[in-house]
C-alpha cells in the first residue's frame, strides 16, 4: 500500500521527534540512498545515525512543515528546523560541544518512492546559516 504524502512526513518528523528510530526508519527502504549538504552515503543504518547525531546535539529539535507536495512517486516537503544545542555535534571534523544557542532555518526534505517506501532521500538547507546561528562561522 501506498503512503500518502502527509503520512511520509508525519513519520518522517514523529519519528525524529520523538527518537523513534524503528517508526522513522519505517518509510525507508534497506539500501535508501542520502544526500545531505555535504555528503551523500547509501543505507538505512547510516541515515539512522544522521537522526542520532541531530537527536543528540538538538534534544528539542522540531520540523514544522509549511507545505506538502506529492504525487505518489515523489513527496516534497518544506520545513522550518528549530532547535537547541544543547549536545555535542559530531561532525567529519570532529565533536562541536553544544553551545546553548538556538537555531532556525528553512529546509526542504525529497523523497522518492518505489514499491512504498522511500529508496532516496535528499535534504537541502543553508548550511552557512546554520553554522553561523550555532556561532561556527564569522
Amino acid at each position: 500500500m501506498a503512503l500518502s504524502a502527509q503520512a511520509i512526513v508525519d513519520t518522517h518528523n514523529r519519528g525524529l521527534h520523538e527518537r523513534d528510530f524503528d517508526l522513522f526508519g519505517s518509510i525507508f527502504a534497506d539500501d535508501v540512498a542520502v544526500e545531505l549538504p555535504g555528503s551523500s552515503f547509501s543505507g538505512l543504518d547510516s541515515l539512522k545515525g544522521v537522526l542520532g547525531v541531530f537527536t543528540t546535539a538538538f534534544p528539542d529539535i522540531k520540523l514544522t512543515p509549511r507545505q506538502i507536495y506529492g504525487d505518489g512517486e515523489a513527496v516534497a516537503v518544506e520545513q522550518v528546523f528549530t532547535g537547541t544545542h544543547d549536545g555535542p555535534l559530531a561532525t567529519p571534523d570532529g565533536e562541536v560541544p553544544p553551545t546553548g544557542r538556538a537555531v532556525t532555518f528553512t529546509m526542504v526534505d525529497a523523497f522518492v518512492l518505489r514499491g512504498g517506501k522511500v529508496v532516496e532521500h535528499r535534504v537541502y538547507y543553508d548550511n552557512h546559516s546554520f553554522l553561523t546561528q550555532l556561532g561556527l562561522l564569522g
